[in-house]
């Protein structure tokens, strides 16, 4: 089979490139425009990690990833040397009614014109995020039915059907969207062909809604760069060379300066106890001003005893030597699909303390491994840290495990059956 009569795979995203975390950082692939100003992708994107693994694992299939922009005036396009291609597309903000609320999202003109043109290409339409992004519905909508292709949606979570929040106290008005909201979405998502999750509960939420075929498949993770510290030797080199006191008991955690990760419920945890002098924590990441000016005010009395360090983002082996120059990971956010963080913490050999979500967080009670703290029981966070620094650390999850679980190549072999499956309904 030559290469234009592969079935092209097309992972439409619906959102745009996160500028705003790193408003001074060059992306990995950008294009300065006419008036001086830049646009740009960065290939940690989990489409563009996932295309990759499955263009490595099969000879059988194209790869483009569609992310719509607000700073593109055209269509922006770059081949990688794996054969991926990913496109930048003109977007605007349009105002969407998933329940009876008005709503404002994302929406590409020109995404929608090129997914017409490709009525007589083999294609997957691939959509990201959870099933109620009201730009995929919107094409769900305008393709459905007359759809001559498989639809695909790879959901990254959290996910939650409308009428599971109700379960919160909210004002009538807000109890007429979300059934409103719950009736409309059946109505799209029946266009689809396949829904994935991360995790068991959230396949329940999806199941409230979709009546299809749902599977559970996670996000990988190249698990022969993530592996454990070779040596003690070299874990006191990296804790000198990040300014990590040597004889104190590090705790590791990362991710973006957002509510949700909440990192700054965590630094309060550790205030709590600032006393101590057994503990050291670490924290990488990133955030849009308001957040990290949050997160640096909570670190600055831990920062000045020297019990914390707020470190940049990184990526590659200088994330890996945080990792690797830690004793203990925490993942605190209050829901998750993955995460890739503690999967790398798993690789790396850590023992993980964590709030009860994602697919980690439930391969861990399968495995009765590591410790949890509650999603919201904050006052509580403290006291089990403190348990931790007394009585030791828990058991870390068994490496090869973490391996079959998660390597890419594993994963992508997955993805691929599934697409093979939609091949044959359709082509």
């Amino acid at each position: 089979m030559n290469n234009t009569n592969k079935p092209k795979i097309i992972n439409i995203m619906p959102h745009g490139p996160c500028y705003h975390y790193s408003p001074d950082e060059k992306p990995d692939y950008w294009w300065e425009k006419q008036d001086g100003s830049w646009l740009g992708f960065w290939i940690r994107e989990w489409p563009d990690l996932l295309g990759e693994a499955v263009l490595s694992v099969s000879g059988q299939y194209r790869w483009e990833v569609w992310q719509p922009d607000f700073r593109a005036d055209k269509i922006y396009t770059k081949q990688l040397d794996t054969g991926l291609i990913h496109r930048l597309f003109p977007a605007k903000e349009k105002i969407y009614r998933p329940g009876v609320r008005a709503q404002s999202g994302i929406y590409s003109e020109r995404m929608i014109s090129h997914i017409r043109k490709l009525r007589d290409t083999p294609i997957i339409l691939q959509l990201h995020d959870h099933f109620r992004v009201p730009f995929n519905n919107e094409i769900l909508k305008i393709f459905g039915p007359k759809k001559k292709f498989p639809v695909f949606l790879v959901g990254y979570g959290p996910s939650k059907a409308p009428t599971s929040e109700m379960l919160s106290l909210h004002r009538l008005e807000t109890y007429l969207c979300l059934m409103a909201e719950q009736w409309r979405l059946k109505k799209p998502l029946k266009y689809i062909d396949v829904i994935s999750e991360h995790t068991t509960s959230a396949l329940k939420e999806v199941q409230k809604v979709y009546g299809g075929r749902v599977e559970k498949l996670s996000m990988g993770c190249n698990l022969d760069i993530w592996v454990p510290v070779p040596s003690a030797g070299m874990k006191k080199t990296v804790r000198r060379e990040i300014n990590i006191p040597l004889e104190k008991n590090v705790f590791f955690a990362s991710g973006n300066y957002v509510s949700r990760k909440q990192l700054d419920k965590l630094l309060e945890a550790f205030r709590s106890i600032i006393n101590r002098n057994d503990f050291f924590l670490v924290i990488a990441g990133h955030g849009d001003k308001a957040n990290t000016d949050l997160i640096t005010s909570l670190a600055a009395p831990l920062v000045k005893q020297r019990k914390c360090i707020l470190h940049p983002y990184v990526t590659g082996e200088e994330l890996r030597n945080l990792y690797w120059a830690s004793d203990v990971y925490i993942s605190t956010a209050n829901d998750e699909g993955g995460p890739v963080s503690v999967v790398k913490a798993m690789a790396c050999g850590l023992p993980v303390v964590t709030t009860p979500v994602g697919g980690t967080s439930e391969l861990m009670k399968e495995n009765n491994v590591g410790a949890f703290l509650p999603v919201k029981g904050y006052k509580e966070w403290a006291a089990i840290i403190e348990g931790l620094l007394d009585n030791g650390f828990p058991v870390p999850m068994d490496i090869q495990l973490v391996r079959n679980t998660y390597q890419w190549e594993n994963i992508a072999r997955r993805f691929v059956s599934i697409y093979d499956d939609l091949c044959k309904m359709y082509f």
